[in-house]
């Protein structure tokens, strides 16, 4: 089936690869207020009060906010739940709802449900209910911000986006349901499901994939926390030149064969790998030409102003000849990636980082481990994504090469990316100071075609060493030093020079050799 034969109303739902028929949005006007909850205010969720379209439009600082909202969930029998779901708020939530407290979710740019049932009062006229949220995101740099900074717009870093910043909506399903799933979906036309259930114990799943005008469905059906796997005859791989996709549709069942949870989806036959040193998508060479996509606008920061506003920048990638992005320091948000699904781009979904020389270790690692983990179980079953990114440039684990244990932090994370997802290589550490990574990549900033010329050909015969990043670099002369460091600032030009100290610009430095020390490719690793 291709792209235009999947239901078009998964664009309308915040969560195109798992809707379900009964649900309500959440979004628009709520009751809002900095540091106590005296609610008096007004904001438009899901935008951060940062911004303009948030209709508040303020960067002054405030680490504790609050949201509050009446609601009706949609009709639904005494036996059924009702779950509220929060795509991303940033960065400590805790949610209530009719008092009683519902949720709580640590981390700033992955999703998060509460089962709110047992907490919506039986008196409540004609079903509504208050939803109260109380959002901490503190001014501190041991914390994933990505390009936000904690305060003000400077360098390469914006405005920082605090609280709800997608989508809030309310789904009503049985007391068995889908909480997520995980499809793994070869060229050639295997499948396997599992499927993560929440609710009473027991039951049974039914995956139906396609359906017969894309050439007949396939049924599987097992016991509710086993995996079920098959083989559909009459796929199309998807791939950037033919993003074919097939309808998804999961169902929970009783012990009677009963419906108790629906969810929709989609599924993109294809596979990845790396052979011989080449990436290879169903079996051949697959080149990209890539942007790196930061996902800001200017009117709404890292929210995007309209799903129309996705599609565009989408659109534009691909009719400027790229074939898809790496984002950079951001999740992205679910539409995106059911955008790039079907209009044929791949995608490097990356990690954002802490603040400058915040280093991820102790609990602000624990952080990053969760997080990553929450965003490649949501993520994963999107064929447009074709490789995990949990550091950049090492930022959060600076001077690996000269600093044995965060080298090992590098090594931990990778390992934990493959266990949760083995069908996609690993970018290590994008850029500089590889540990252990599927592809080598670097990142030049020199705009001189003869010098990157001069420097990249035969980097494996030259020892992976690409030589100082600007002349004078690695010098032990303090005034060579001092001229060196004269030189990076020029190149990074950071407006607040005065804030930014040496040792950060030194640490900031690329190492000269692109593997850290002790660190190999492995063979067949692509270049």
């Amino acid at each position: 089936m291709s792209a235009s034969r999947i239901d078009p109303s998964a664009t309308g739902h915040p969560r195109p690869d798992r809707r379900r028929e009964r649900w309500a949005s959440l979004e628009g006007t709520w009751e809002f207020s900095f540091d106590e909850p005296s609610f008096d205010q007004a904001i438009v969720v899901p935008f951060a009060y940062q911004c303009e379209r948030s209709t508040i439009d303020t960067i002054d600082p405030h680490e504790v906010l609050w949201y509050r909202r009446r609601f009706t969930p949609p009709a639904h029998a005494t036996d059924e739940r009702v779950l509220l779901h929060f795509g991303a708020v940033d960065f400590a939530a805790t949610v209530w709802v009719d008092g009683t407290e519902v949720g709580r979710h640590r981390g700033g740019h992955t999703s998060f449900t509460c089962d709110v049932t047992d907490a919506l009062l039986p008196d409540a006229d004609a079903d509504v209910h208050e939803v109260r949220v109380q959002v901490v995101d503190e001014f501190r740099a041991d914390q994933l911000r990505g390009k936000q900074t904690a305060t003000f717009p400077f360098f390469v870093h914006y405005t920082a986006t605090s609280g709800i910043w997608q989508s809030v909506w309310c789904e009503v399903t049985g007391p068995r349901w889908v909480r997520e799933s995980h499809v793994v979906a070869e060229a050639d036309g295997t499948i396997a499901v599992g499927v993560d259930i929440a609710g009473a114990p027991g039951g049974t799943v039914r995956v139906t994939v396609g359906d017969d005008d894309s050439g007949g469905a396939l049924v599987l059906e097992g016991a509710a926390g086993t995996e079920v796997s098959g083989r559909h005859g009459a796929v199309r791989r998807w791939s950037p030149t033919d993003p074919a996709l097939f309808a998804l549709r999961i169902d929970v069942l009783d012990d009677d064969g009963r419906i108790q949870d629906t969810v929709f989806g989609h599924v993109g036959f294809r596979t990845v790998t790396v052979e011989a040193g080449r990436w290879l998508l169903n079996g051949e060479p697959l080149y990209q030409r890539l942007l790196l996509d930061q996902g800001y606008w200017p009117e709404s920061l890292l929210t995007p102003p309209s799903d129309d506003a996705l599609v565009a920048d989408l659109t534009y990638v691909r009719d400027a000849g790229f074939n898809g992005v790496r984002k950079h320091q951001k999740i992205e948000d679910p539409r995106f990636l059911w955008h790039a699904d079907r209009l044929g781009l791949v995608v490097w979904e990356e990690l954002p980082s802490p603040f400058w020389l915040a280093h991820i270790e102790g609990d602000l690692e624990g952080d990053a481990t969760a997080e990553w983990t929450e965003a490649i179980v949501r993520d994963r079953n999107h064929p447009s994504v074709v490789a995990w990114v949990p550091f950049n440039e090492s930022w959060g684990v600076q001077d690996l090469h000269r600093v044995p244990e965060r080298r090992d932090t590098v090594r931990r994370l990778v390992a934990h990316t493959r266990a949760l997802d083995p069908t996609r290589p690993v970018v290590d550490n994008s850029g500089w100071g590889h540990v252990d990574t599927d592809i080598v990549d670097v990142h030049d900033y020199d705009q001189d075609p003869a010098r990157l010329t001069a420097r990249w050909t035969g980097i494996e015969a030259k020892g992976w060493d690409r030589g100082p990043a600007i002349d004078g670099e690695g010098s032990t002369d303090p005034d060579e030093i001092d001229a060196a460091l004269q030189r990076w600032r020029a190149f990074v030009d950071p407006p607040e020079a005065d804030l930014v100290d040496d040792r950060w610009m030194i640490e900031a430095l690329p190492d000269t050799a692109v593997w850290a020390p002790g660190c190999l490719p492995e063979p067949g690793t692509a270049g």
